[in-house]
């Protein structure tokens, strides 16, 4: 019979393997922590940018706990598919084939950059960076259109043919490192949680208050028209028909704002709305991969169109909501891309520039 023998691992082997486990539990201890701090956080933030005055109600925090944990989850694998920053510059756009596919010409990026404010304050608060990271988000908008296109080394006229722009670009959250620009990421992606929920509250919060600004009016207008009764008024019979037409609506008006409930009522209906948004992250937002082809004027390239022809190969993400589809990318911007006042005034009103002296660089 064979004897299988273990090592002992001695006094201080097992020390060792103490240390280990109790630096473990220590680790998982603190994630834990952290974690459970990040998920309290982002409620905090959910119930401000809705109704604050969910907090009323003592459960509120509990009640969406799961999901916001679920949602922030998912937010994290979206952030963890962005591609690396690609380079804002002239020199990138003419190397660069999204960079290229997004802004007509290189002297269009200066302007671009200068004008947001946000990065204009980023390098105010940061006088010693030389550049910063942040979010672009773009819109592709496609049209029809109708040029020459080369099919089978033929030249044909009149051919029917895509257009890609890209439009409204918009730099979001400049921060010093790309680790911060994915944190900034993460607070835009529950942003747009915030922002669907809000928006649904708030055609339910309209009928509320539609009726009960409406149950004043009509409470006005019946104690108006029986003060000018009691006193005589010489159309009293009219005026008893508009009070009664009145009482009415008031009566109606009161089986309405019976069905929506009470206020506790009301605010629990709200919490269970952005419960249901919260609770189907990944239907609500959506990060999809799309891929293009498209040549140095924005034509679309297709099958066998063109082929042979210098044209880019663009691979994007498009961020989609029930309201608004988005290209995403995380950028770098340099500070020396950014113009002075002068030269901004000089390519955005040149008649007022040079009334004014100012020469463009």
């Amino acid at each position: 019979m064979t004897s299988i023998a273990f090592a002992d691992p001695g006094p201080q082997g097992l020390l060792g393997l103490l240390n280990g486990w109790l630096l473990a539990r220590r680790t998982a201890r603190e994630v834990g922590h952290e974690r459970a701090a990040a998920i309290a956080e982002a409620i905090e933030e959910v119930i401000a940018g809705t109704e604050p005055k969910l907090r009323a109600l003592g459960h509120y925090d509990r009640f969406l706990w799961p999901v916001v944990a679920d949602a922030l989850d998912y937010i994290a694998e979206l952030i963890a598919r962005l591609p690396p920053p690609i380079e804002l510059s002239r020199v990138a756009w003419a190397r660069d084939p999204h960079v290229n596919a997004f802004f007509a010409t290189a002297a269009d990026l200066p302007l671009f950059l200068s004008r947001s404010k946000e990065l204009r304050d980023f390098f105010q608060r940061h006088p010693s960076a030389t550049h910063a990271f942040a979010i672009l988000t773009l819109t592709r908008k496609e049209k029809q259109v109708f040029g020459i296109s080369l099919q089978d080394e033929i030249v044909r006229r009149d051919v029917a043919l895509t257009s890609i722009d890209f439009t409204d670009p918009t730099l979001l959250g400049p921060a010093a490192t790309e680790e911060e620009v994915r944190e900034e990421a993460r607070h835009c992606a529950l942003n747009l949680y915030i922002g669907l929920a809000k928006e649904r509250l708030a055609r339910s919060k309209a009928k509320w208050e539609g009726l009960d600004h409406e149950r004043l009016i009509l409470e006005t207008r019946i104690n108006g028209l029986r003060a000018q009764t009691r006193q005589g008024a010489e159309d009293a019979a009219g005026m008893r028909e508009q009070i009664a037409a009145s009482e009415e609506r008031l009566a109606a008006n009161g089986q309405e704002r019976a069905a929506l409930g009470s206020l506790p009522n009301r605010l629990e209906a709200m919490l269970k709305e952005i419960h249901r948004i919260l609770a189907d992250p990944r239907g609500e937002l959506q990060l999809a991969p799309s891929s293009l082809r498209v040549d140095r004027l924005g034509i679309k390239q297709e099958g066998g169109q063109a082929a042979g022809m210098p044209a880019n190969d663009l691979s994007l993400l498009e961020c989609t909501t029930a309201t608004s589809q988005r290209v995403i990318a995380l950028v770098r911007c340099s500070r020396e891309e950014l113009l002075t006042l002068d030269q901004i005034v000089a390519r955005v009103e040149p008649y007022l520039a040079s009334q004014m002296g100012i020469r463009g660089s």
